[in-house]
């Protein structure tokens, strides 16, 4: 059996199917105590529905991108997996990056390699560096989330320069660590890059001119559709690395 067959094994539909079901189930347990809330603060039935409808509205284009990441990793890790990952607290680029340095730490050069010569032991390593990676953000709410947030709060009363900067600086940090890595990979990363950039730019002067508030909220899967689609077309048209 090749590890793609492992990765896309009933057993492992099976527990991700239980452990989504699990959430699932908090979830509605949740908002069945939110919405108890709600009527105990005189919140009227109809405005508790609007509330409702929106968000699931609301919820729908953006998934998209939780989809196209889901696509995007099923050839690799195969489906239930990435589908666990990506319902709990993952993100495409976390988890993309997260696997990759497990398969180059467990000896092998990238995914080919760890599909054609990997061993089901990796499997399980990969998964867990998936998992324990990402939980330092969920024990640091647990222990230190009430105090930022109620930083945060009170920065946010008053519009200081320091803020803005600070803010600012996070982005471009963040921007610098993942853009030049994968802009040397090959043009065509180069240019899928450009052109997420583009549609990103674009969306966001259209929403400030127009006054279209909601396209703020849809631009990133409208940036990953569009890049995702020039990156098969520049594939085709058939630009080097």
């Amino acid at each position: 059996m090749d590890l793609l067959s492992i990765l896309n094994s009933k057993p492992l539909y099976l527990l991700v199917g239980i452990s989504l079901a699990i959430i699932f189930g908090m979830c509605i347990f949740f908002c069945k105590r939110a919405i108890k809330r709600a009527g105990e603060l005189n919140i009227g039935k109809d405005k508790i529905k609007s509330v409702i409808r929106t968000s699931i509205i609301f919820s729908i284009v953006p998934s998209v991108s939780i989809i196209i990441g889901l696509i995007t990793l099923a050839p690799i890790l195969g489906v239930p997996w990435p589908w666990f990952r990506l319902s709990v607290v993952g993100s495409l680029p976390y988890e993309l990056m997260a696997a990759d340095l497990s398969v180059k730490g467990a000896g092998f050069e990238g995914f080919e390699d760890f599909l054609s010569n990997g061993t089901p032991e990796v499997i399980g390593a990969i998964m867990f560096v998936m998992s324990i990676a990402i939980m330092a953000g969920m024990v640091f709410n647990i222990v230190a989330l009430k105090r930022v947030h109620t930083g945060v709060l009170k920065a946010g009363e008053k519009d200081t320069p320091f803020g803005d900067l600070a803010l600012s600086v996070l982005v471009v940090g963040m921007m610098s660590v993942f853009v030049p890595v994968q802009s040397v990979k090959s043009t065509i990363h180069l240019l899928t890059i450009i052109v997420s950039m583009l549609i990103t730019v674009i969306c966001s002067k259209i929403a400030t001119k127009y006054k279209v508030t909601w396209l703020n909220d849809f631009t990133m899967s409208f940036a990953l559709v569009g890049a995702m689609a020039a990156s098969v077309i520049f594939t085709n048209m058939g630009i080097g690395g």
